[in-house]
């Protein structure tokens, strides 16, 4: 576990969240658009204490905020790639990933796995479909202020309190931007399944996934298919 510490402490790409345990499993959270490491913090109090998690904090928000924003994914996997390689290979690790997370963590383990390193024991993804099923909704990132708002309003995902307010907004819509563009501007590329098995959580409320695109997800594990609705 030291080397673990030593590792989150000295980078700002992983927020640690530990109730002390052991250790012998890490859990990485990769966060929605817009969103932020500080997201999971509750999620982290309710885990058992040989789980140590941390959640991905992306460059230009929360503590990083005066760090520029990317918007190209391979950029961030590169990098992130770069961040988790310390991690010794006696300490197994799962990816848990919701909405954006899901194309960041996705294409990470590919990258992991491409060059011979250590990949998740599991995938866990959240409200999103298949990588490999295409983006179809339309592309929003290059759409003026007051339209690009407009479409956030209609996606009811970010609050109205931060929209209506000046200084707020000016501070959220640069972040949602860059990931809305990041997301939308992603190509998939075929290659070798993933070794590790991939469990889908779908929310049935959720307007943005069907069950057909989120079975798919199976097409990218040689392992068997979970999938659970709440």
């Amino acid at each position: 576990m030291l080397k673990q510490k030593t590792i989150a402490s000295t980078t700002p790409w992983l927020m640690p969240f530990s109730r002390g345990g052991n250790g012998r499993l890490n859990l990485f959270f990769f966060p929605h658009a817009g969103g932020g490491a500080s997201a999971f913090y509750q999620w982290s109090r309710v885990l058992p204490q040989e789980i140590t998690s941390y959640a991905i904090q992306l460059p230009g928000r929360e503590k990083r905020l005066r760090e520029p924003l990317h918007q190209e994914l391979s950029k961030v996997v590169d990098l992130l790639a770069g961040v988790l390689r310390p991690y010794p290979d006696k300490s197994p690790f799962i990816f848990w990933w919701h909405s954006m997370g899901a194309l960041l963590a996705f294409e990470l383990t590919r990258h992991l796995q491409q060059h011979g390193l250590s990949t998740p024991q599991r995938l866990f993804v959240s409200g999103y479909n298949a990588p490999h099923i295409p983006y179809a909704d339309p592309k929003i990132h290059h759409l003026p202020e007051a339209d690009f708002i407009a479409a956030l309003e209609e996606l009811n995902g970010t609050p109205e309190a931060v929209l209506q307010d000046a200084e707020l907004r000016d501070l959220v819509l640069p972040i949602v931007r860059a990931d809305f563009q990041l997301v939308e501007t992603y190509t998939h590329e075929e290659a070798e399944p993933l070794p590790c098995p991939i469990t889908v959580l779908d929310g049935l409320g959720d307007d943005k996934t069907n069950m057909a695109d989120l079975k798919e997800w199976q097409r990218q594990s040689t392992q068997t298919l979970e999938l659970f609705t709440f």
